[in-house]
């Protein structure tokens, strides 16, 4: 045969299986196919098998997706498809929080004056419209991420279905006796009058004024614990504005507190902060005695600038952290405040306004807004000779997150869910289930919401907004007393369920149409307003567990999962699990899955005004979802994420390595028949059959790994699997065999019948993940298969893929083969060959080495070292060495051989090549 023609004897690649993946424009179109019936038809193909459970923790229907989006959902969407692969049904029904004050204030925003023309009634309307808009918007920029889901029927907050369990929910907490209504100090926003929850706070740096005041001791104080003649107690705060609401100055009844001499008068601080407040007042301190805390209970001193005394109490919330070890007591204003004042009877007193401007109950600033009254009151403090000590400290203090204001504790009548009490005790339950009931990955999520219901104090339900759903509750006309009651709850959420316009039915119904002819327990009076305080949004979003957990097909109580970000401890996660414990006594999950936030490269969190925010839409739009997907299994979630354009161009990188790579298997099985052509493992050269039990390590691990939740580490099997198993092992060593070997000989159907094995649980493996390149794979995959990949089962290990003695064999080998490719490197470097084939490696070794080369046939051995010759031999030490081959090149396969030329028909080509021609 003329050596021109050697060329169309190879057997090289064959596939329309395009090189580049051309994401941007491919992906939409797979979309489309997804989108007709694959998500139906794997859950109709699962119907029968047993339920896993996740519902969606529902994003704000507000604004673009951004990258902590595109973690979360992927994520799910990962759990979901690989729980359908691996024998259940797992639904999966999107969701969307869609009451609150984002969208009110947007709404508000956009009408500008317009909006005092307008009913509440019109408003939410507006407010309805937006979150739908939103919703629809959301909704397109998830399916491009190429999640399958329900995506036709979602479950959104302001459906009036939902709205109604919530109010059934309501209803059942008050049959179980915990809702209660207070008036007690609550995170205020004052910039927009209404409370907040403490899942709501955001903490950033302020500025606040820190001052010593002296508090002068009465004359009883002073005579009964015998101290000197004009003696001041001294208090520390970083709010002086909140000095008009003090009744009281806490100690502790075990600290130690120091008479001190200062110039010409006296004060009374714990001994321990002795030095800490001689450095911040900028005075010198002379210790006279010292007395227990438990010595001043009872006592009093006089307000710095009101005529009235302030009571000395005692009370563990203080500390010797900071301060004066004398603590600033008002109930009106604090938490700790409130409750020691509810130890000793204190009124729970706030001259403060829903603005945050001083009532008429502190007469000198009525009207003045509380921030600028500090520096009034300091200069008050000065000209009254109380300020001991004066400067300006920035310190993290709470915020409303969508105003980005500063927060008050302000008194007022709220309604709140009790974490502690002898009948119900909703803490302990709660704690309890953390402990008992639920599964944490990570498992330091356990200690966070373990420290959150730890400290969470009542639940703040109300809110002093109109978009959102109504806490159903109505007071009498006379006397202010409320009627709140489980089956008037009822008839409201049935009333809320039939209308179209849902909650709108509480506002535009008699009153007497939910509450019947009612007499006010209080005053006897049958006329009633209704209530206009509404949900937290947080008990919107929280009451999934009925309103869709129990309600929707494919769903059930509890769930299995719970997954969301590390921020959800203090807020889905926390206002589900109380939620659900408050009304049904149980948890509403069986395990949470926490992800971290996604940060810039430098740990950053990612804002518009740093400049460092990366755009999920500019990466889909330049690269595809895929890298997007990628990028999600590729760093451990359960810590924070960092990204950069230098790390989507890493994941780009292994996302090229695995698509060629599906490409050259594809390409190699252009002429293999899986039904005729196939191998058993027990026929296979060892080569193949190792790779076979590599691929089984690979499923093992995983499965595990997806089983855990832990799909970083799926990423990186699957980039050892194809960077080392694959392309610079197995892929590397039998090219030859596949293009120049006999075509339908043994050697080479083993070796297809290797990449196809692998190529087709690869699919299955990635499908979770890469579920683009996936699918598409999957479409070019001889023989017959189903529909779409996501109707493939899991791949499941083989136990015939098993032999103990060909892994440890090769594990040494590969070794071998690592150290001789190093000698072989530097015969390339010095010019001696060009290529490995050039050569003749001389492997001498001692003991166990040479005798697992033994093992071997000296053909088996040229082709795992990619050698035209080898020799081995015993010796006493190692040695590796390489020189040229001797012989002739074959002019087909490149392999040096002396017994070119012997045949007399193929006078240039290797006998290895005359065999495959025959």
């Amino acid at each position: 045969m003329p050596e021109n023609n050697y060329k169309d004897t190879i057997n090289l690649p064959k596939t329309a299986f395009p090189m580049k993946g051309n994401l941007p424009t491919t992906e939409p179109k797979r979309i489309e196919k997804w989108a007709e019936s694959t998500y139906q038809k794997i859950i109709e193909q699962n119907k029968d098998k047993p339920l896993f459970v996740m519902p969606d923790g529902p994003p704000y229907a507000n604004g673009n997706i951004h990258l902590g989006h595109v973690l979360n959902k992927v994520l799910k969407d990962i759990v979901i498809k690989y729980k359908n692969m691996s024998g259940h049904k797992a639904v999966f029904i999107p969701g969307w929080d869609c009451h609150g004050l984002p969208i009110e204030l947007k709404v508000t925003k956009k009408l500008g004056s317009k909006r005092k023309e307008m009913s509440d009634e019109q408003v939410r309307d507006l407010c309805r419209q937006e979150a739908l808009k939103w919703v629809n918007e959301q909704r397109q920029q998830f399916v491009r991420l190429g999640i399958l889901a329900d995506w036709k029927n979602p479950y959104l907050t302001l459906h009036p279905h939902y709205e109604a369990e919530e109010v059934r929910v309501l209803a059942q907490i008050h049959k179980n006796g915990i809702l209660y209504r207070g008036e007690k100090p609550v995170n205020w926003c004052p910039a927009l009058q209404t409370a907040l929850a403490a899942a709501e706070v955001e903490y950033h740096d302020h500025t606040s004024p820190s001052i010593y005041v002296k508090f002068n001791l009465q004359d009883d104080a002073i005579q009964k614990l015998q101290l000197e003649a004009k003696t001041s107690i001294v208090i520390w705060t970083t709010t002086p504005w909140t000095l008009p609401a003090n009744l009281a100055i806490a100690l502790h009844k075990d600290f130690e507190y120091g008479l001190y001499k200062c110039n010409d008068e006296h004060i009374v601080i714990a001994t321990e902060l002795k030095e800490k407040v001689e450095q911040d007042c900028e005075i010198e301190l002379q210790l006279i005695k010292t007395l227990k805390g438990s010595e001043f209970e009872g006592l009093a001193a006089r307000h710095p600038f009101l005529d009235q005394n302030s009571q000395l109490v005692l009370g563990d919330h203080v500390t010797l952290e900071a301060g004066s070890g004398c603590v600033h007591t008002a109930p009106g204003h604090g938490l700790d405040d409130y409750q020691v004042g509810l130890k000793y009877g204190l009124p729970v007193y706030s001259p403060v306004d829903p603005a945050g401007r001083y009532t008429s109950d502190f007469k000198k600033y009525e009207g003045v807004k509380i921030w600028d009254a500090n520096d009034k009151i300091v200069e008050d403090l000065k000209a009254s000779e109380h300020l001991l000590g004066y400067k300006k400290i920035s310190h993290s203090y709470p915020h409303n997150p969508r105003t980005k204001t500063p927060l008050i504790f302000r008194a007022t009548p709220q309604w709140f869910v009790r974490m502690d009490d002898a009948k119900y005790n909703l803490r302990e339950k709660a704690l309890q289930a953390t402990h008992e009931d639920i599964a944490f990955y990570p498992q330091w999520g356990q200690q966070r919401l373990h420290s959150m219901l730890t400290h969470s104090p009542d639940w703040c339900l109300s809110r002093q907004r109109i978009w959102g759903v109504p806490i159903p509750v109505f007071y009498c006309k006379s006397c202010g007393h409320e009627l709140i009651n489980s089956d008037v709850m009822m008839a409201v959420a049935d009333k809320i369920e039939a209308c179209d316009k849902g909650l709108e039915a509480y506002f535009s119904e008699p009153v007497e149409s939910f509450i019947g002819n009612h007499q006010c327990s209080s005053c006897g009076h049958t006329e009633f307003k209704r209530g206009e305080d509404i949900l937290d949004v947080w008990f919107d979003s929280g009451v999934c567990h009925t309103a869709v957990q129990k309600k929707r097909d494919g769903l059930s109580f509890p769930a299995d999962i719970y997954l969301e970000g590390s921020d959800q401890h203090r807020g889905w996660f926390q206002t589900s699990l109380l939620s659900s414990l408050a009304s049904d006594g149980q948890p509403p999950y069986k395990a949470l899955v926490t992800h971290g936030f996604v940060n810039d490269a430098q740990g950053h969190k990612m804002s518009k005004s740093k400049g460092n925010v990366i755009d999920p839409a500019d990466v889909i739009k330049k690269s595809g979802a895929e890298i997007l997907r990628l990028w999600v299994a590729y760093e451990d979630y359960g810590q924070d994420v960092n990204i950069s354009n230098e790390m989507f161009q890493r994941v780009t990188e292994t996302y090229r390595r695995i698509r060629n790579t599906m490409r050259f298997f594809l390409g190699n099985l252009n002429d293999f028949n899986y039904e005729t052509d196939r191998v058993e493992f027990k026929d296979m050269p060892a080569l193949d059959r190792w790779a076979l039990i590599q691929l089984n390590e690979l499923i093992e691990k995983t499965e595990t790994a997806y089983e855990n939740f832990d799909f970083y580490k799926v990423y990186h099997a699957l980039n050892h699997y194809f960077t080392v198993v694959l392309s610079a092992t197995y892929l590397d060593i039998i090219k030859d065999r596949l293009y120049t070997w006999k075509t339908d000989g043994l050697p080479r159907r083993a070796s297809q019948t290797v990449l196809f094995e692998s190529l087709s649980h690869l699919l299955r493996i990635m499908a979770p993940i890469l579920s683009f390149l996936a699918e598409e794979t999957y479409e070019f995959l001889p023989g017959n298969k189903k529909e779409s990949v996501f109707l493939e089962s899991f791949p499941k290990v083989r136990p015939e893929w098993n032999d103990n003695a060909i892994s440890e064999n090769f594990s040494r080998l590969l070794e071998i083969r690592s150290e001789a490719s190093k000698v072989l490197e530097d015969l390339r470097k010095n010019k001696t060959i060009g290529s490995s084939l050039d050569a003749r490696l001389k492997l001498n070794l001692k003991g166990k080495d040479f005798e697992l080369l033994q093992k071997f046939s000296e053909k088996e051995l040229r082709e795992i070292f990619i050698v035209s010759q080898l020799e081995f031999k015993k010796s006493e030490q190692d040695n590796i060495s390489a020189e040229k081959a001797t012989g002739q090149k074959c002019v087909r396969c490149w392999n040096y051989s002396e017994e070119i030329g012997q045949d007399s028909k193929w006078t240039d080509i290797c006998p290895k090549c005359i065999e495959a021609l025959q």
